[in-house]
């Protein structure tokens, strides 16, 4: 039975049939409907094509009644013929009305009405419009010739003696549209093909959209099917959509994820202590385990690299073991009661090696809790930065000093100035500044090399620093250039002292790899606030000073803005 046939096809197969029939009716409709709109719009086309042909019919009337020619019925016969062969018209007429046939006298037979059509237009002065031929699909039209003073740019009365609104006559017109008929009929069959070819696409699209709702389905149910065949409860339906389907899914899975529950913590458990222990046996970072009255319970591998001591000798004993008594009792107060009140702390701390070696490193430290609140243990990781700070400070150095004489660079000059002149003015001191320049220099590494140049530099560096005070800084600005900050003078002779002792100190000659050199140096000395209040007007006019002794002899000092 059909029922049974029915209720035997698969839920896919059942909509999909649904559909397909349902999209034929529609498009079947859809079709009909094009096809008429298609035939009324080339009937509204034939209309007006048959309004502008009664048009040129009437104007080309107009034109041989104003030349003369209407009044000859040969001439009346040829236009009307003329006008016939147009494409598209199968028959032309011109229809007299009976008080033209008064006026004019009768015009020639097919002038006359030729129909109950004909008559009814002159009586009624409406246009007709008639499918005449179905078969042959034709079109037949005619239109009224009203008397107007303004018939379509024409003054009708001025020939015709009759009432304004008069019905003088007709154009009778029946147009062939056998080719916009066959048009359609070929757009007709075109359309069929094309429905057969959409239905098909449409029949595999519509089944790509039903097996999105019946696939989860199937899904859901193969897992099932699954999890009954082997008991496996990891197996979970894997459904992405929102819809009611998606919900089934998505309670289905809870349903599994709640009988798997209790073997997938333990699972969980057991990984999570494994891992945590893999971390702590082979972790770079000491850690260091206690208890909460702070005895260590556990100590890793890298606690015993780094200060020495085994697991068996501080497992029970306190972490102050390794304290190395460079921190004082503040800092372990402030860093309790920041662990205590936050939960975490860390910094850096100078601790012992059990060899007694002091040693810095970075410590980290978290407090555990319970349930309750209550402290538990206490987490400690620390990492030895011996190496990362000695690094941290050659570069800092080579950040600040010279790599050749190990002076001042200019960036650590500049900061020096700078505090020596905020003590200046804070104490109401003079401050100087000594701009040098070495003499010869360029001859000893010409005739040497640059290799005794640099021996010479640090050698210069050294008398230079002897020849200032303990609270002056001699820099190297590069080259065979130095500066000389002189802080907390009370004069400017004060400068110009240990100017002409620089002078006498690097006057005396150098040994340089069994060569005497002798070299000078030139000075120009600027004064704070004598000359200037910055330190840049200030290193400007030292410099501008050592260069005018350049010029005038080298080898002395000169003051910025003094005669010499």
């Amino acid at each position: 039975m059909i029922s049974d046939w029915w209720y035997g096809l698969s839920m896919r197969l059942k909509l999909s049939l649904l559909i397909q029939v349902g999209l034929l009716v529609v498009l079947v409709l859809t079709q009909r409907w094009l096809m008429a709109s298609f035939e009324a719009k080339i009937l509204q086309s034939a209309q007006i094509r048959a309004e502008e042909t009664a048009d040129g019919i009437i104007n080309g009337m107009n034109m041989m009644m104003l030349t003369g020619q209407i009044s000859d019925p040969a001439n009346r016969t040829l236009f009307i013929d003329k006008m016939s062969q147009s494409r598209g018209i199968r028959e032309l007429r011109i229809i007299r009305s009976e008080l033209v046939d008064r006026q004019f006298g009768p015009g020639l037979p097919d002038e006359q009405p030729q129909d109950a059509i004909d008559h009814r237009v002159l009586e009624t002065g409406k246009p007709y419009f008639e499918r005449r031929d179905a078969a042959t699909q034709t079109l037949r039209a005619v239109f009224p010739f009203i008397a107007s003073h303004d018939y379509k740019g024409t003054d009708c009365l001025a020939c015709h003696h009759v009432p304004e609104g008069t019905v003088n006559g007709a154009a009778s017109i029946v147009l062939d549209l056998t080719e916009e008929f066959s048009l359609i009929r070929a757009i007709n069959v075109w359309l069929w093909i094309g429905q057969v070819l959409l239905q098909i696409v449409l029949f595999f699209m519509i089944d790509l959209v039903i097996r999105s709702f019946t696939d989860p389905l199937d899904k859901l149910h193969q897992v099932m099917s699954a999890m009954q065949r082997d008991g496996d409860l990891s197996r979970r339906v894997d459904i992405r959509s929102r819809d009611e389907i998606g919900k089934m899914a998505d309670a289905f899975n809870a349903l599994a994820d709640s009988l798997q529950k209790s073997v997938e913590q333990v699972r969980q458990g057991q990984e999570q202590l494994r891992l945590a222990a893999e971390v702590f046996v082979n972790s770079a970072e000491a850690i260091v385990i206690t208890d909460a009255n702070n005895d260590i319970v556990q100590v890793n591998r890298a606690f015993t690299q780094i200060t020495g001591y085994s697991a068996e000798e501080v497992i029970g004993r306190n972490p102050r073991i390794l304290k190395s008594g460079e921190q004082g009792p503040e800092f372990y107060k402030e860093m309790w009661d920041t662990l205590l009140s936050t939960g975490a702390w860390q910094g850096e701390v100078m601790d012992r090696r059990k060899s007694g070696e002091i040693y810095p490193k970075w410590l980290s430290i978290a407090v555990v809790k319970n349930e309750r609140g209550e402290i538990t243990n206490y987490i400690a990781l620390f990492a030895d930065i011996t190496e990362r700070r000695a690094s941290f400070e050659r570069i800092q150095h080579l950040a600040h000093f010279d790599a050749l004489t190990n002076l001042p660079n200019r960036t650590l000059l500049n900061q020096h100035i700078e505090q020596a002149l905020l003590t200046a003015k804070r104490n109401r001191n003079r401050m100087a500044l000594l701009f040098l320049d070495l003499d010869g220099f360029k001859g000893v590494n010409d005739k040497l090399g640059h290799h005794a140049g640099d021996m010479l530099l640090r050698e210069v560096s050294n008398r230079l620093k002897h020849s200032i005070r303990e609270t002056d800084m001699v820099s190297r600005l590069g080259g065979d250039e130095f500066v000389v900050v002189m802080s907390a003078i009370h004069q400017a002779e004060d400068a110009a002292r240990v100017a002409q002792k620089i002078i006498d100190a690097l006057s005396r000659a150098f040994e340089i790899e069994g060569y005497t050199v002798n070299v000078g140096t030139s000075i120009g000395i600027s004064v704070y606030p004598d000359d200037a209040e910055d330190g840049d007007t200030l290193k400007r006019y030292a410099d501008a000073a050592m260069y005018e002794v350049k010029l005038s002899g080298k080898n002395h000092y000169r003051f910025h803005g003094r005669p010499a």
